[in-house]
């Protein structure tokens, strides 16, 4: 089996520091550890197998439970808090108890199925449960002897599928249960499902894949990079870099989400842009682009009830991407993506409600978008969007932050992302404490403090940001080196280092206009560093869409909040727009990610003329 280059801190040694980060994190531990409660998660189960259930049950979807699961482990693997292993076993005896009377409950699906063994190898993996080895075998069992593989492979989910969907994430967690518990029977059933159609074309660097499910789609890149671990083909590592090249480059939006609709690989190259113009724009009526094939390989309408990231799923899928590609390359770019989201996506969602309520798609569209739990998309027995797959992953979202922040080898320690936090590892044959304490996202600063039992030589190396391009410096110990800065690489420091020593790197932010996709030039985000920023009112801007800091101030007393000066807002030489961050805009406040930039009032003319 492949060694990685890099070895994952594993959760249990990141403490995170205080941090909106921290806080959210906190806030979802304390909802799960009370809501659903653990009787209302097995409500059907026992109803199924004959055992009183004396609550109405959960509302929705229904239970998550292998999901659900996976975030206890790993929220207990960080931090040790007892009441979180309790749950998680107390809902896993229930579970089992369930089965025991009634077998056929195991009949679950390829979707439901893969998620219960996930959560059984984080509780086997994070919690140290051998007592969950046996059933990991016997769920596999159960599903092998039933699921249908003789189905096409071309990943559109329709009705061939026989209602098995998402079937291509199946073998990450395969994959692992045979690293994990060595036997064969996991591998053999990993082989069954994997995935050539999508990876074939990623590993040639093509995207004409065709529109299909965005999250699954990614998610399942996280199967092949367990396909590489065990089988060492390069061709699956192949896939995982070159597709990480080809969406990050065509199919995110500046937030580094991607998917409207659910839909990805869509087959018009402005199919993200087309996706954000408002339904009465000419460009879209005069075109025809109202209607696209969607996930299913059905004619679809452009419809806001359908947003532009299912940012829950969306977010875990590329977490968990970067994950790998960092551990199996080294390589400081593949922090990016996964920054991107990290800030834009899950820190933006409001918390989830007791009731189950999630914010399931972030939205961006150009005439506007709110956070709301309101999900239109009545399903046909009348079950509202609530506790349903974003309920899943979001916890697990908030779960991984502690994951993403450090990687080591045996030189030393590498810091991805500047969640603050304290690392824990062994340097020079003694523990070594790295405190990362800075305020990020709010301020584009890290700063690092050592705590030592005695001197130690290892490598501090921290991920230069792709946006930290410019006037970066390095101070260690209140004196200023001058190391090269170069954005998407390490920035590695190696030095024999004593208790208190003290690194802080300055990474200014800058202003930036992103277009939407090239074949919408003028729909453009705009970016400060890291952070995408809203419009607080639907407008037209008018200026140098290359110097944005010449046409915008900053607003005195507001973190990160930014005024365009009078003349920039259409024709209305009076009016000013203020732009804030998108993950601090609240809850039911109309936002504008997404604006028409021009570079002067004529412009705007003739684009409304169609000149």
């Amino acid at each position: 089996m492949i060694q990685a280059r890099l070895r994952g801190a594993d959760y249990r040694n990141v403490t995170l520091l205080d941090s909106p980060f921290r806080s959210q994190r906190d806030e979802t531990i304390a909802l799960y550890l009370e809501h659903p409660s653990n009787d209302d998660i097995l409500h059907r189960y026992r109803l199924r197998a004959g055992i009183p259930s004396h609550v109405d049950g959960m509302v929705g979807w229904g239970p998550s439970i292998g999901q659900y699961l996976g975030a206890y482990a790993k929220w207990y693997s960080n931090t040790r808090d007892q009441r979180i292993y309790d749950k998680a076993m107390d809902l896993f005896h229930g579970w089992a108890e369930c089965v025991e009377k009634n077998e056929d409950l195991l009949d679950c699906g390829t979707y439901v199925w893969e998620k219960f063994l996930g959560g059984f190898l984080d509780m086997i993996e994070f919690m140290g449960c051998d007592e969950v080895k046996p059933w990991v075998l016997r769920i596999t069992q159960y599903a092998r002897a039933r699921f249908i593989t003789d189905i096409p492979r071309d990943g559109l989910q329709d009705e061939r599928m026989h209602g098995q969907i998402e079937w291509y994430t199946l073998p990450e967690n395969l994959f692992r249960a045979y690293q994990l518990l060595g036997d064969p029977i996991y591998l053999d059933m990993a082989k069954d499902w994997l995935y050539p159609y999508l990876w074939d074309k990623l590993a040639a660097g093509k995207d004409d894949v065709g529109p299909r499910h965005a999250y699954s789609h990614v998610n399942s890149l996280s199967s092949a990079a367990r396909a590489y671990m065990v089988t060492e083909d390069p061709h699956y590592l192949d896939v995982i870099r070159n597709a990480y090249d080809v969406l990050t480059s065509r199919h995110i939006f500046a937030t580094g989400g991607y998917g409207p609709g659910e839909t990805l690989f869509g087959e018009d190259p402005g199919y993200l842009g087309n996706s954000v113009l408002p339904t009465w724009d000419n460009e879209l009526t005069r075109t025809g682009k109202l209607i696209y094939r969607n996930f299913v390989g059905a004619p679809a309408t452009r419809s806001d009830a359908w947003g532009s990231c299912e940012v829950s799923c969306c977010s875990w899928a590329v977490f968990k991407l970067c994950h790998y590609l960092l551990r199996l390359t080294g390589d400081a770019r593949y922090g990016d993506w996964c920054e991107k989201l990290l800030i834009n996506g899950t820190l933006g969602q409001p918390p989830i409600t007791p009731k189950g309520q999630v914010l399931y798609y972030a939205s961006y569209f150009l005439d506007g978008a709110i956070k709301s739990y309101e999900d239109r998309r009545l399903q046909h027995m009348g079950q509202n969007f609530v506790w349903q797959c974003c309920t899943g992953t979001f916890p697990q979202d908030t779960a991984e932050y502690a994951n993403m922040i450090a990687y080591f080898d045996d030189q030393g320690v590498y810091v991805s992302q500047l969640i603050p936090a304290e690392i824990t590892f062994t340097a020079g044959g003694t523990t070594a404490v790295l405190v990362s304490d800075g305020d990020f996202p709010r301020k584009p600063e890290a700063h690092f403090r050592l705590k030592l039992q005695a001197p130690a030589a290892f490598r501090l190396n921290i991920r230069v940001p792709a946006w930290a391009d410019h006037d970066c410096r390095l101070v260690i110990n209140g004196t200023e080196e001058a190391l090269p800065i170069t954005p998407n690489t390490w920035l590695t420091l190696d030095r024999t280092w004593q208790d208190g020593d003290e690194v802080t790197l300055t990474l200014p932010y800058t202003l930036k206009f992103k277009a939407v996709d090239p074949e919408h030039p003028n729909a453009v985000a705009l970016c400060y560093g890291p952070l995408v920023l809203c419009c607080d009112e639907m407008t037209v801007l008018v200026g140098d869409r290359e110097h944005p800091e010449t046409w915008f101030e900053p607003v005195e007393g507001e973190d990160n909040t930014f005024r365009t000066l009078p003349g920039h807002s259409g024709i209305y030489p009076q009016i000013c727009r203020t732009f804030q961050p998108y993950y601090t805009v609240g809850l039911m406040k109309w936002y504008y990610m997404y604006n028409r930039i021009y570079p002067d009032l004529e412009a705007v003319d003739r684009q409304h003329q169609g000149t």
